[in-house]
């Protein structure tokens, strides 16, 4: 189960994530809708330069024009970015302007509205899917309203059909990560509001309390092998 804590903002986060265990660190840049954990990409380029092994940065922006997105890319030096209400020939231009080993995760919201709409002329151009299974769109993160509700049993439907990982988010917590794991079958989970104190930075406790509660869920979904006794030795 990989975990991915979004809108790190400065060092003090990115080494609360990092203890608590976080595979993925999100950087904000590029902004356009309401959020307030958006950074500068010189930024997000000299906190990632910080990771340590095995740590994973990516970009998480809301533009669209892949030459601006580009930009951001080279100016924070990191090559995996998560995008935002984008077209598939914006995509595929994106595609063909970055390196062979970058990495484009796609975010879609499971909006009823929306429902019908197709991936299926995005997949050969990402390596990835965001799920938003809680918010309507884009615009509605971070507002509370009374029409957002968990589709987690839709998003399972959605994991099962779709031929790319699949990272979900929207409201997720420390409550009820657990319960979005045992029903969707994510590849992994992906949290950021939800993990803020009342400053807007994370809160190094509510972040370990997530990122155990995923990490004991995603064990009890895919448990380990059992060893016969007396194969140790063969595993050394």
């Amino acid at each position: 189960m990989r975990i991915k804590i979004c809108g790190i903002q400065n060092e003090t986060e990115m080494a609360a994530a990092i203890r608590c265990g976080a595979d993925v660190l999100g950087f904000q840049v590029g902004q356009i809708y309401q959020s307030k954990s958006f950074i500068l990409p010189s930024t997000a380029g000299r906190l990632a330069a910080e990771l340590p092994p095995y740590v994973t940065p990516v970009i998480v922006t809301h533009l669209s024009e892949p030459e601006a997105i580009v930009d951001i890319l080279n100016k924070s030096a990191i090559f995996t970015v998560q995008l935002h209400k984008v077209t598939p020939v914006q995509v595929a231009v994106l595609r063909d302007l970055l390196p062979a080993n970058a990495k484009i995760i796609l975010t879609f919201y499971l909006n009823p509205g929306r429902y019908d709409w197709t991936l299926d002329e995005y997949l050969s151009l990402i390596d990835a899917v965001n799920l938003d299974a809680f918010n309507l769109d884009l615009s509605r993160v971070g507002l509370d309203t009374a029409d957002k509700v968990y589709q987690w049993e839709r998003a399972a439907e959605f994991v099962a059909q779709c031929p790319r990982p699949v990272m979900l988010s929207g409201g997720l917590n420390a409550a009820n990560v657990a319960q979005a794991i045992e029903t969707v079958h994510p590849f992994g989970v992906d949290a950021c509001n939800q993990l803020k104190a009342p400053d807007q930075f994370c809160d190094p406790a509510v972040c370990h309390q997530f990122v155990q509660a995923a990490r004991l869920a995603g064990m009890a979904l895919n448990p380990p092998p059992e060893i016969p006794d007396g194969k140790v030795s063969n595993l050394i």
